[in-house]
Formats: structure tokens, C-alpha cells, sequence
């Protein structure tokens, strides 16, 4: 992580997610590191295995193109298709590398969206990365007005 380049509109992960003394990890972290981290970490650690990590590695790839073509700002109906294709061989190849976990009612909404994007386009009209930083900003402040705080900061805040 040390190591990588990030463009100055992509916020960096922080350094210890995967520590206990870590408090929670935002969604928009978890897409920084889930798509760009993990993706380079695990190419550079099992692109010349063979056998399980190997189709391990297919399986993540396949999770993680179809949450970048879910998360692009545009859609046409080869996008949906593409979508669709990286999907459904995830689940496909969870269900082959992982014969003894059931599948979540996350992987079956996720099959959905392909058809979402067709009808209603692009997810980030209606996705929750804004209110979820939106919400981590409230947090760090006070906003129930106990003493002690400036009311002018939160009025300023909420003109």
C-alpha cells in the first residue's frame, strides 16, 4: 500500500485496516482496498500458482470487475451484459470453490443489478457512497447540543 500511486480523487485506505485497533472501515475504504489493494497484492502473490489459488484468483477478479462496471458513471446494454457475465461466474465459481458455504442474500441481489443498470443506468444516482461520508462527517461532530459546543458550528453547518 506503501507503494502505490493513487490518483488525488481516490482517498487512501488507511494503513491499519486490518488491525484490531482499528475502528470501522468506511464502504468507499472498502472499494479502495477491495479493488485496487487486494487486486494488486493478490496478482503479485499468486499470478504464476496453479490449481485452487489460481482459480481463487479468477473468482476475485470476476467479484471485482463486476463491481467496477456496477460503479461506472455511464451504462449501455453491453455493459449490463459484461456485468452480468463477471457476476454470475462469482457466485458460479463461489459455489464450485466453496461447495461447503451457502451463498448470502447479497449474492442474490447482486445477480439484480445487471438488469437494474439496464432499466434505470447508472448506479451512482442512487448508490450510498455520499451518505456514507456524509455520515462520518456527523459523527465526528456534536449535534445533539450538549453544553460545551458551539451551536454557531452545527447552524453553520446545516445552512
Amino acid at each position: 500500500m506503501e507503494n502505490t500511486c493513487l490518483p488525488s480523487w481516490i482517498s487512501p485506505a488507511p494503513r491499519d485496516w486490518g488491525t484490531t485497533k482499528r475502528g470501522k472501515v468506511s464502504a468507499d475504504e472498502w472499494r479502495v482496498i477491495c479493488t485496487i489493494h487486494l487486486v494488486i497484492t493478490l496478482i503479485r502473490l499468486w499470478h504464476d500458482k496453479e490449481g485452487r489459488l489460481q482459480d481463487m484468483l479468477q473468482n476475485y477478479m470476476d467479484a471485482v470487475s463486476a463491481v467496477r462496471i456496477a460503479n461506472l458513471r455511464s451504462s449501455s446494454p453491453n455493459r449490463s451484459q459484461a456485468y452480468n457475465f463477471h457476476i454470475f461466474r462469482y457466485v458460479g465459481g463461489l459455489r464450485r470453490l466453496f461447495p461447503d458455504q451457502n451463498l448470502k442474500p447479497v449474492h442474490h441481489a447482486a445477480l439484480h443489478i445487471g438488469h437494474l443498470i439496464e432499466l434505470f443506468g447508472p448506479l451512482h444516482s442512487r448508490s450510498a457512497n455520499f451518505y456514507e461520508r456524509y455520515i462520518k462527517f456527523l459523527h465526528r461532530m456534536n449535534i445533539n447540543l450538549k453544553p460545551g459546543w458551539c451551536v454557531v458550528q452545527v447552524s453553520c453547518f446545516f445552512d
